[in-house]
């Protein structure tokens, strides 16, 4: 695949976002020969916060071996769940995640894709996006820029999801607030006896769930719930979150901790976005593909730049709708099923109950919730 122009302005395609989608895109299209461009707002190293593992899955999709990454890596073959002050422990006979450091794994996958030849500028903040003819015109900073194909992976507010992506006010938004703090190993484990295990809490009314994941030398604590509370309410939850760790002496209050963050990110589970169409491709978070209950999105933000870029190296007629199947046949169409639908009209006390359930229960909490939410085993 060549350039559309000498010019330096002209290119295959450009990605909107360096995080591991479109690290992963860009990545892969270099090395098949495609001129890319990626733009990203931030500079890197950044700070990326995420209770943040990657499975086998996930690592074979960016052919990567585990033993082979030079930064932080916490593989782990069990989790616990807390369900009204109940500790429940699920293992697997093998490692079925790995947890890592979004800052560090953000880099390194940017960076495999500049050694592959993409082209990245940092700190450079998309302004509009227009589609002309068969070309896609970027405004960034002072630069106008034009591509054939243009892929969003900018995250909830990504740009190019914004511009082309039919983005509903009825999706369903995901809040979060993180911190991640570098306290070194032994410390983390004076505070916890489970070092390197995902702790995970439900909510009293099961709409999120916090965590505490200790990851070599680094703390990630936070929590995420569904966001039609406001934000009043997501800190509440925090603070209590916070309150029940101090209780239990995993933060003492000697225990200094980075500042909590916030963001947000749609899930897969009603009114999806358009995630492909004549010159762009949405991949991730962009294309509102975080997975339901646990808000998971590496691994899709990974499958689907993979299959983005295959799509964008066919260059035919049918390669957006393709995509669009594709991700379909991964995700569903995101619409909810019978099943949904009777979760919807069922009242909140059987709800909470049946998920309360199948919290407690091993099997079902192996299958559903860490199999099946979280994408383990």
């Amino acid at each position: 695949m060549s350039g559309t122009s000498d010019s330096p302005s002209s290119w295959d395609a450009i990605v909107v976002g360096g995080g591991p989608g479109g690290s992963t895109a860009a990545w892969s299209l270099a090395r098949d020969g495609a001129r890319v461009l990626v733009l990203d707002a931030a500079r890197f190293p950044r700070v990326k916060l995420c209770a943040g593992w990657v499975t086998p899955t996930v690592w074979r999709a960016l052919e990567i071996d585990p033993a082979d990454y030079p930064c932080t890596i916490q593989p782990f073959q069990e989790a616990t769940l807390e369900v009204d002050g109940e500790v429940h422990e699920t293992r697997w006979p093998r490692t079925v995640s790995y947890g890592i450091i979004r800052k560090e794994f953000d880099d390194h996958l940017l960076r495999r894709a500049e050694a592959a030849g993409a082209v990245i500028r940092e700190g450079t903040r998309v302004q509009a996006i227009v589609r002309q003819g068969t070309k896609t015109v970027v405004q960034a900073g002072e630069a106008t820029l034009e591509a054939a194909v243009v892929i969003g992976a900018g995250g909830h507010h990504c740009p190019v999801a914004r511009a082309f992506g039919e983005v509903s006010q009825e999706e369903a938004v995901v809040v979060a607030r993180e911190s991640e703090t570098r306290l070194g190993t032994e410390r983390l484990r004076e505070l916890t006896a489970r070092h390197g295990t995902p702790e995970l809490f439900a909510e009293p009314d099961f709409r999120g769930y916090g965590w505490f994941f200790t990851k070599g030398d680094f703390l990630n604590l936070g929590i995420g719930c569904m966001g039609d509370g406001g934000g009043n309410d997501l800190h509440r939850r925090c603070d209590a979150m916070v309150e029940r760790l101090r209780a239990d002496g995993r933060l003492p209050a000697d225990l200094a901790l980075e500042p909590f963050r916030g963001h947000a990110y749609a899930i897969h589970v009603t009114r999806p976005r358009r995630v492909s169409g004549d010159g762009f491709f949405l991949v991730g978070d962009a294309a509102g593909l975080a997975r339901g209950v646990s808000g998971e999105g590496i691994g899709p933000a990974v499958q689907s730049a993979r299959a983005a870029a295959e799509a964008v190296l066919a260059r035919d007629a049918r390669a957006a709708a393709r995509y669009a199947e594709t991700l379909m046949d991964l995700y569903g169409t995101g619409e909810p099923g019978l099943l949904g639908r009777l979760v919807d009209l069922a009242p909140r006390w059987v709800t909470e109950n049946v998920a309360r359930t199948i919290c407690r229960t091993p099997v079902l909490r192996r299958r559903m919730i860490f199999e099946g939410a979280f994408g383990m085993g």
